[in-house]
């Protein structure tokens, strides 16, 4: 006998003993204190055990309102279809979310604090950020000014260069002027000098021609 013809038997009984498990589902106690399990699918059926509220079961068979169910031990038995629920208690969600909570936050190694550090590096840039633009508008508002004033710098400079050079024709026509006038003072004096001269000659010659007559009017009368 092969191996295979021995082993052959043991997968049949195998088959037959979990053949409720190929078409079983799950199903929970619904949001009770808890529910009896019974031998049979009646009230009339011995009391197996409790089962608390969010039991997880395994549903074998249904049968007029009754289910035949397995529960996390093993046990097998009937409960009434109407104390179960196919969805997930709310309490056990909210103890599977309080949990999944809990691995998250000690999953995150620390990711909370560093969020926060993060945030607070954030709050800083963004109030340096601020201080820079603020200060941006000061130097532009600097800038624009001395751009006008820059502006008026460059006009003073332009009017004093211009008025510099009209003070230097100015001064050139005051040294011409001067000039001229020295002359002209130079010629009304040698104008008068010679005047002065010319009347002093003329009274001498006159002086000297009245003496010639006279003489001459003295002689004549002598002879």
């Amino acid at each position: 006998m092969t191996m295979l013809s021995r082993m052959a038997p043991l997968l049949f009984f195998s088959i037959l003993l979990n053949v409720d498990d190929l078409f079983a589902r799950s199903a929970y106690v619904a949001e009770l204190q808890q529910i009896t399990q019974r031998t049979g699918p009646s009230t009339d059926h011995r009391i197996v055990k409790m089962l608390p509220s969010g039991a997880l079961l395994t549903v074998l068979e249904e049968s007029d309102g009754w289910l035949r169910v397995r529960d996390a031990d093993g046990s097998i038995g009937w409960v009434l279809l109407r104390f179960t629920t196919t969805e997930l208690p709310a309490r056990l969600q909210l103890e599977q979310l309080r949990q999944e909570h809990a691995d998250l936050r000690e999953a995150s190694g620390g990711a909370v604090g560093r969020i926060a550090e993060l945030e607070a590096a954030k709050h800083q840039l963004e109030s340096a950020l601020s201080e820079s633009i603020r200060n941006h508008d000061v130097l532009e508002r600097e800038h624009t000014t001395l751009l006008s004033e820059a502006a008026h710098v460059v006009e003073l400079r332009e009017r004093h260069d211009t008025t510099m050079a009209q003070l230097e024709q100015a001064q050139v026509r005051v040294r011409k002027l001067s000039s001229d006038n020295e002359e002209l003072r130079a010629s009304e004096r040698l104008r008068w000098f010679l005047l002065g001269g010319g009347i002093v000659f003329t009274a001498w010659l006159f002086g000297f021609l009245s003496g010639r007559m006279q003489r001459k009017r003295r002689s004549g009368l002598q002879y």
